[in-house]
């Protein structure tokens, strides 16, 4: 009697979401047409971020070749651009590299506005150098840090390089876009990068003028300058990292940024040229976008930005119930109704903490009890792909396309749904008293070509490195080698590594020496922290914060793996996938790991439920 009652449920949760659909696809993103032609009169007044203003006069050029009336854009900055917006009251929107700060959002409240934050893009920082410039292609944050501070020659940065001046040309104080440098690579702190004695201005093209002048200038902007001048200019790669859509969206370059205009619902009532603009402006930015040279706000900061002009024109309810009704929630089911068949799941042994508690709870509600088997991300495709014998497959990385062939090989086409975010763990024994933080460059060597730590740093003692590494089979091990040999896996097998598919027994070897290093998911490090020190990576510490905005750069993400027709043939194992998206986020941190973004999580719903429900 399983299968009538999930049948059920899918289908009276359908008949809401087909209302709640059809309402919303009537007015295209939530938000209603305007007509620009019935905005000729008025103003609309912007100014504030250099790097917003491409994507700003963009729009405004949409809207006036509509028949709309011309707003004004002045590209002053974001500091400068909110002083206008908060302090002096004089424009109807600010652009912002940046989100507003606390401070300037009191000055808004101290003349009665109450800002409003509308993302709208996603800008990878570009640092470049002139296209003469023939021996820089790719720098290590650090290295960044010298080349904007201490060093005087790009000799002094790496002995290769030419023994001449450092010329830097840098946006202005008060621009988002130095502010934004300044946090990433100075840690907030702006005197050694002003102390370099670097060119600055506000006007984006007088940097790139400077930076084209001679092959020793470097400098950098908002990528879509670049993109702009790129026949004159070389970008450089940030941790063998390239700017890109992928990159941006997944946060794996270090340098990539939200991009926001901001308004007040006062303003938009009293203009409503200005809420038409905005309107427009949200209705049709992904258009745009990438032609400008940047690239699109995730799903989730997408759909929050609509929310907030609906909020804004009494379209939906202020407060955090307004946020709420973007969640996607999955129809109930309980496990008491599943209590007969298999659930057979395989694979990561990072996943395996997570789905062992989503397990736990599914059976402490009475339902079937799954099995769990932990053997590696790639082993488990291996065993759900190819010999088609499990269920669900957990994963600490995206299938490749050679499993999905074989899976479609055998009628399955895989399902992802993300379930957590996991930051990778670099730890050594406790009783390592002289390794708190490394470079990504420094954990190469540390996994390859040092053989003692003192060939890493001279102050470091002259012991022989003691490799742990997850097996060739893991997810972690496939991650770990990406990232830090840039797929390459020759390198660190070359090492002689300790291999193990069991994480238990890497920790164990890692606690056994003060000289051991080793690595794996964040939950086994949790585990085992009274035995084990984490290391910081580039200076930054893994946490909920780092692993949710990207800057952590070992932050990954965890995913379980599914077919429709598995989950036709198997209700109890569509009511497990149900139960784990629902309740995960419940479990998540206290297993170890951390939330997957809401939009990355919503996806996985609406994923269950087009599998389930035939897409709707």
């Amino acid at each position: 009697m399983q299968k009538p009652r999930l049948v059920f449920l899918l289908l009276a949760f359908a008949m809401v979401l087909i209302s709640v659909f059809a309402s919303v696809c009537a007015m295209g993103h939530g938000l209603p047409e305007v007509d620009p032609l019935d905005y000729t009169e008025g103003e609309i007044i912007t100014a504030g971020s250099s790097t917003v203003f491409p994507l700003s006069e963009r729009m405004a050029e949409r809207w006036t070749d509509a028949g709309g009336v011309a707003p004004s854009i002045a590209s002053i900055g974001s500091g400068a651009g909110f002083e206008r917006f908060c302090v002096e009251g004089e424009t109807d929107i600010s652009n912002a590299s940046r989100a507003i700060k606390d401070s300037e959002r009191e000055s808004c409240n101290a003349i009665g506005r109450d800002p409003i934050e509308f993302r709208v893009g996603t800008d990878a920082l570009a640092v470049t150098v002139s296209a003469a410039n023939d021996f820089v292609s790719d720098v290590t944050m650090e290295e960044l840090a010298m080349i904007f501070s201490t060093a005087d020659s790009w000799s002094d940065v790496r002995a290769e390089w030419p023994d001449e001046a450092i010329q830097r040309f840098i946006p202005g104080t008060d621009s988002g876009t130095f502010d934004y440098f300044v946090e990433e690579v100075f840690d907030k702190d702006e005197e050694p990068i002003l102390s370099a004695n670097p060119q600055l201005s506000e006007d984006d093209n007088v940097l790139v003028q400077g930076i084209t002048g001679s092959p020793y200038a470097i400098g950098f902007f908002g990528y879509a300058y670049y993109v702009e001048n790129q026949d004159t200019l070389n970008i450089l790669n940030i941790e063998g990292i390239e700017a890109n859509a992928q990159t941006t969206d997944d946060g794996s370059y270090p340098l990539a940024r939200p991009l926001f205009i901001y308004s007040d619902a006062g303003i938009m009532a009293e203009k409503p040229q200005v809420n038409a603009f905005i309107n427009f402006y949200l209705s049709l930015v992904n258009d745009e976008v990438i032609d400008v040279g940047y690239f699109p706000a995730s799903e989730y900061a997408f759909s929050g930005a609509i929310d907030y002009w609906r909020i804004a024109n009494g379209m939906l309810p202020i407060g955090d119930a307004a946020m709420d009704l973007q969640d996607v929630v999955l129809p109930e089911v309980d496990p008491l109704d599943y209590t007969e068949g298999e659930i057979i799941t395989a694979g990561s042994s990072t996943v395996f903490p997570l789905s062992e508690r989503m397990a736990e709870r599914w059976t402490d509600a009475g339902g079937v009890a799954p099995s769990i088997a932990s053997i590696g991300s790639g082993a488990g495709f291996e065993r759900f792909c190819v010999e088609g014998e499990t269920d669900i497959s957990n994963a600490s990385r995206a299938i490749k396309d050679s499993e999905r062939e074989s899976c479609n090989a055998i009628g399955r086409d895989p399902i992802e749904f993300r379930v957590g975010t996991d930051a990778l763990a670099v730890t050594v024994s406790a009783a390592n008293d002289f390794v708190s933080d490394v470079t990504m460059e420094e954990l190469a060597m540390i996994f390859s070509t040092a053989d003692s730590w003192s060939d890493v740093r001279a102050e470091w003692p002259d012991e022989a490195i003691q490799r742990f590494i997850p097996g060739t089979d893991s997810g972690t091990f496939d991650y770990f080698v990406e990232e830090v040999f840039d797929k390459d896996e020759e390198p660190i097998l070359s090492a002689n590594p300790q291999l193990s598919e069991d994480d238990n027994v890497l920790v164990q070897g890692i606690t056994g020496s003060p000289y051991a290093i080793g690595f794996f998911g964040y939950a086994y490090y949790v585990e085992n922290q009274d035995t084990l020190n984490i290391l910081n990576i580039e200076g930054i510490e893994a946490n909920a914060q780092t692993t949710d905005d990207g800057s952590y750069p070992l932050a990954r993400p965890l995913y379980i793996y599914s077919d429709a027709g598995v989950m036709t043939e198997k209700p109890q194992v569509a009511a497990f996938i149900n139960f784990y998206l629902s309740h995960v986020n419940d479990e998540v941190v206290d297993v170890g790991y951390f939330p997957a973004a809401p939009s990355a999580l919503d996806a996985a719903k609406r994923a269950f439920l087009d599998a389930t429900m035939g897409g709707l």
